[in-house]
């Protein structure tokens, strides 16, 4: 079974030389979009959110949003998205990058426009309005 784990609020429970191994892997192997193996983690570069794929006790994807402050007008970027092979289906793809832009939107210091690992824009203003008023108090409306 397919699970999404948010890497920065603690534990996961595996060993972390042997998660930046495959970490390290993905990055090589099997990412997804535009971002260069080998660029340079510039100073101002913000990780928002991260996130990895496991299937059982194997970790077959990684995830990242980003926002590079130091740069006037950057947008917030899904940045290193990686999954193996397998994995790469519509569905997963679009569940990891919206469980990163979730937990950007709970800050939303960039803006309110994301791009996806394609290079795509994504408004995620009504996310981050929704999230502002949970904050408040304010319970959604629900339908029935």
């Amino acid at each position: 079974m397919l699970e999404i784990h948010e890497t920065l609020s603690g534990d996961l429970g595996w060993d972390d030389v042997s998660l930046y191994a495959v970490v390290d892997d993905l990055l090589w192997s099997d990412r997804l979009g535009v971002t260069p193996a080998d660029e340079i983690w510039p100073d101002g570069r913000i990780l928002y959110a991260e996130c990895v794929v496991s299937d059982g006790g194997e970790v077959v994807g990684l995830g990242r949003l980003v926002w590079d402050m130091h740069i006037e007008g950057a947008v917030p970027t899904i940045h290193d998205l990686c999954l193996r092979p397998k994995y790469r289906t519509p569905f997963v793809i679009d569940t990891m990058e919206s469980v990163l832009i979730d937990y950007y939107a709970e800050e939303a210091a960039g803006g309110e426009v994301v791009l996806g690992y394609d290079g795509r824009e994504i408004d995620i203003s009504e996310r981050v309005e929704r999230l502002r008023d949970l904050a408040l108090g304010y319970a959604e409306q629900r339908v029935i």
